[in-house]
């Protein structure tokens, strides 16, 4: 009887006991919320406490110039809120507060923006026409001093010539002997873009190009399209387009137009070419000459149907048979000069 009261007295003694603990346990802590996950701390833990508790350190912003290049590092510093509020480091916690961690944002050094008037007017980068602008618009970092290329366009008023430039891609191949001979029959200047893999190849032929008075621009080394060319890593983007310039310029051309495979570009795309002094130069009009059992009336009709003054055409003299292509070229010449336009080279500068 006796141990059994014993007992008992000590189990009541042993829940009082965790009672008491817990009693105090939840008066000397309470719970807030970090980064939105629920944390315990202590009665009086105070901001600063907190912040080396549970490494509450904000990261810095950059200001950074208008081509990406840091200008002056952790310029904006992130902040720590209290309840969405700033407060002072002493301050003491109490329950349900919530501290969230704001990183400091990078941002741009302040612009202006400057027109300069081109004489003769100056071509789109990426170039879709012949037509032209009087002038640029360019935005200048007020720190720095830089150019924001991306920000960079022509403006004011286009001119667009009554003239059309006929352009051949994929070459050179052994079609493309047929095609210098149509065109100087024709009294015609036409621009190739030449693959840099195939001018190494048919070296006599991009001779041949220049020699006849032909415009020779770019059209990477090797024609990689898949994945399309802006896609590429950025640092096979800049081999494909020096490896070009290298070929050609052993050549004796340094080419100043540079057309992507597939038409494919990207601001990237437009900053690297600029690298190696080349503008990207794409087209109005394709009448998908390259496709499989595309006849020489079929190119004929879709090209004549297309041209504007000013338009850009695309044809091919690699890249397949272009047999077709040869036949449809002498109609070609001839309907657009019907309309009233000069056949011209696509402008080598700028």
């Amino acid at each position: 009887m006796v141990r059994a009261l014993l007992s008992a007295l000590a189990i009541v003694g042993v829940a009082a006991g965790v009672a008491l603990y817990f009693s105090i346990w939840r008066e000397d802590t309470i719970s807030i919320r970090v980064r939105g996950l629920e944390e315990t701390v202590t009665q009086g833990t105070t901001l600063v406490e907190a912040v080396e508790r549970f490494g509450l350190r904000p990261a810095s912003g950059d200001l950074l110039d208008v081509q990406g290049g840091v200008l002056e590092r952790a310029a904006f510093p992130g902040r720590l809120l209290l309840n969405s509020r700033r407060a002072p480091a002493a301050s003491e916690l109490e329950e349900d507060d919530r501290l969230r961690v704001v990183d400091g944002r990078s941002r741009r050094e302040p612009t202006l923006h400057v027109f300069v008037r081109v004489p003769g007017g100056i071509p789109a980068n990426p170039q879709f026409t012949l037509a032209r602008a009087p002038g640029v618009e360019i935005e200048r970092g007020r720190l720095s001093g830089k150019v924001d290329p991306e920000a960079t366009h022509p403006s004011g008023p286009w001119r667009t010539p009554q003239a059309v430039a006929l352009t051949f891609d994929d070459g050179p191949s052994p079609d493309t002997r047929r095609m210098l001979a149509v065109l100087k029959g024709l009294h015609v200047r036409a621009t190739f873009f030449v693959v840099g893999r195939l001018a190494e190849r048919y070296p006599k032929l991009v001779r041949r190009e220049l020699a006849a008075g032909m415009g020779v621009g770019s059209h990477s080394y090797s024609h990689s399209y898949r994945p399309p060319f802006e896609r590429l890593p950025h640092a096979q983007i800049l081999a494909e387009i020096e490896r070009a310039k290298e070929v050609l310029r052993s050549l004796r051309r340094v080419p100043s137009l540079f057309r992507p495979p597939g038409g494919s570009f990207s601001p990237y795309v437009i900053e690297a070419t600029a690298v190696y002094g080349e503008r990207i130069v794409l087209w109005s009009v394709d009448p998908t000459d390259w496709k499989a059992g595309t006849s020489a009336k079929q190119i004929v009709r879709r090209v004549l149907g297309a041209v504007r003054p000013g338009s850009i055409v695309l044809l091919h003299d690699g890249g397949g048979d272009r047999s077709q292509t040869v036949k449809a070229l002498p109609e070609i010449v001839r309907g657009i000069r019907a309309k009233g336009f000069k056949l011209v080279l696509l402008e080598p500068r700028r």
